[in-house]
């Protein structure tokens, strides 16, 4: 969006600049350094002018945009207000200080900035679509949409106004709705590809899509994406030595408090160093405890949120990696363009999406045969399954939980449900199972956590009601504090897993609190989360194969306080002997696979 607007700018000042004078040649090396992104040599050139012809709208409103483009929102801030002192109403200044103030936090000065823009230019697009995205931060859901729809109104094509819109209706949980923006916006901008991977991530939620037909517009991304990307030949000078320890690069800008990181950070600290020296490359730009705990881990910290995929896939090539690994897939500030230029000989995914990439070039996704059982689920992925023995990833439980708490149902008299999901996991076809549960037990109430909005808390009600449960006995919570929203657990005494997107971290809360959870079995490895946790800790038989066997499990275990009752005394401390949180095991596996695949390598690569 920066970058398309002060391309307007520059056009601008350049109609602005016919003769021949010092401000004009200034402007105009200026604007031949930007146009090859030689940011820091044009913000030199456009500081010297300042100095010589004194404080100049146009030279400071460049040298703002530049200073941005650099990321550099805070130093840019003043030069904006200068413009806006000598010109009150530069619409353009408006904007851009309004962008500067929303990229260090500020809101509400963003939100009066855009503001102010859109009373000088009431079309401003731009302006509608920034505004809506501040708005929606801050919980004014549907003042954002309309926003945002009169910007569409404007400008069918406006593809960032489509995105926008589609972020904010999958944070309301109106998936369809969201993937149809999503669609839109890389159909009128195929280049947006955060659009793109977007909408791919969002498939897994709607039900309405098979797993065949979400896996086909993952290969089609692909085929857009990262094919064109694939060097050819391609080349590696990796010592074809079997028994070495081998380099393994670790990728995500979730080496932070974050859900990924729950299920690695354990891992990264129990590698055997004399088999595996990993190097973590970092996007993370909010460093907190987990960030250091990973950095000391490991054994080759980069840190790379300020590099292109073009110059990450270089830095991992001079590393000679052996084998890297994405922890993102299809989720937010991904790498997987980095991956398509094949760095390193061997790439895996894992850990952080629950589906296959759709790349040609990754060779292998992490898994096991409960979540991806063998025959199953092969044909849904472009990379070979690499099954683990026992679970596919080690979960750290939090430090800051608390104990556990008796059964509640004995005190209220009643079984109360809980969904710690997020609300875009409550689909038609979820609510209508619950609604069927509470129906065949009259007393029983449900809690559920996380609701993002207001507006979103009467659309889940009002699709319980048309389901026949009185919203009295649903019991919502909105966003929580870690403390709060594992306390929130002590409340309940069943979790439901919603489907077709099985809880990941929601479920091991779960578990580690004492709620046994019900899940729902399906096809593909989202909808087979569950499976794979609850077997590890010694639950089949709260597995269910069909909607009907669900909705009987739960209603069973409800009315069966004994069994409830034991569970709860005992889960933590099967959890915490179970393969799921038994990190060093783990990583043993991990390490052994990476093994065989490398030496796999080897033998096929022996003579190249």
């Amino acid at each position: 969006m920066l970058k398309r607007l002060l391309r307007q700018l520059i056009g601008h000042a350049q109609t602005q600049v016919e003769s021949p004078s010092e401000l004009a040649r200034v402007i105009g090396q200026a604007l031949d350094l930007q146009a090859r992104a030689r940011w820091t040599d044009a913000e030199q050139i456009l500081r010297t002018g300042l100095r010589s012809r004194g404080r100049n709208a146009d030279l400071l409103h460049l040298l703002a945009t530049n200073l941005m483009a650099q990321g550099n929102n805070r130093d840019a801030i003043p030069h904006l207000l200068q413009v806006l002192d000598l010109q009150p109403g530069r619409v353009e200044a408006h904007f851009h200080l309004a962008q500067a103030q929303s990229a260090l936090g500020d809101d509400i000065l963003a939100e009066q900035g855009y503001a102010r823009a859109l009373a000088l230019k009431p079309d401003f697009v731009e302006a509608m679509s920034n505004l809506a995205n501040v708005q929606r931060s801050a919980g004014q859901v549907e003042n954002a949409e309309r926003w945002l729809r009169r910007a569409l109104e404007l400008k069918p094509d406006f593809a960032e106004a489509a995105y926008n819109l589609g972020r904010l209706l999958q944070t309301e949980g109106r998936i369809p709705e969201a993937l149809q923006c999503h669609r839109r916006a890389f159909t009128a901008n195929p280049s947006l590809g955060d659009a793109h991977t977007n909408y791919l991530y969002w498939l897994n939620f709607d039900p309405a899509y098979t797993p065949e037909e979400v896996f086909e517009a993952h290969t089609q991304w692909a085929r857009t994406h990262a094919e064109p990307l694939m060097p050819r030949p391609l080349v590696f000078t990796n010592p074809r030595a079997p028994d070495r320890t081998l380099r393994v690069g670790y990728v995500s800008p979730n080496f932070k408090d974050h859900a990924a990181a729950y299920f690695f950070v354990s891992t990264l600290e129990h590698h055997d160093p004399s088999r595996l020296h990993a190097i973590c490359y970092s996007d993370t730009t909010q460093v907190d405890r987990f960030t250091e705990r990973i950095r000391k881990a490991s054994a080759g910290w980069r840190e790379t949120a300020q590099f292109s995929d073009a110059e990450l896939a270089d830095l991992v090539r001079q590393d000679r990696i052996d084998i890297l690994v994405d922890l993102s897939g299809h989720t937010e500030g991904n790498r997987l363009l980095a991956f398509a230029r094949k760095p390193a000989p061997l790439q895996v995914t894992w850990n952080g999406y629950a589906n296959t990439t759709g790349m040609a070039a990754m060779d292998y996704r992490i898994t096991d045969a409960l979540a991806d059982p063998p025959g199953v689920t092969e044909h849904l992925h472009t990379e070979r399954l690499l099954r683990m023995p026992d679970v596919y990833m080690a979960f750290e439980p939090p430090d800051a939980a608390p104990e556990v708490n008796p059964l509640p149902a004995l005190e209220n008299g009643h079984v109360t449900f809980g969904s710690f999901n997020a609300i875009t996991k409550l689909t038609p076809q979820v609510v209508q199972a619950w609604s069927r549960i509470l129906q065949r037990l009259p007393a029983a109430r449900l809690l559920l956590a996380t609701m993002p909005s207001e507006t979103s808390r009467i659309r889940i009600l009002a699709m319980f009601a048309r389901n026949g449960v009185d919203d009295r006995r649903i019991d919502v919570h909105g966003r929580l504090s870690r403390a709060d929203f594992l306390a929130l657990h002590q409340r309940a005494d069943i979790a439901l897993d919603p489907f077709p997107f099985h809880g990941t971290t929601t479920t091991c809360h779960s578990l580690w609190m004492g709620l046994p959870v019900v899940t729902l079995a399906g096809k593909s490895h989202v909808s087979r989360v569950g499976v794979s946790m609850l077997s590890s800790v010694g639950l089949p038989e709260l597995i269910a194969l069909s909607e009907d066997q669900y909705i009987e499990a739960a209603v069973q275990l409800a009315q069966n306080q004994n069994a409830l009752r034991q569970i709860r005394l005992t889960l933590r401390q099967r959890m915490a002997k179970s393969p799921l949180t038994d990190a060093r095991r783990f990583a043993g596996h991990l390490e052994i696979a990476f093994q065989e695949i490398w030496t796999e390598w080897c033998r096929r690569h022996v003579s190249t």
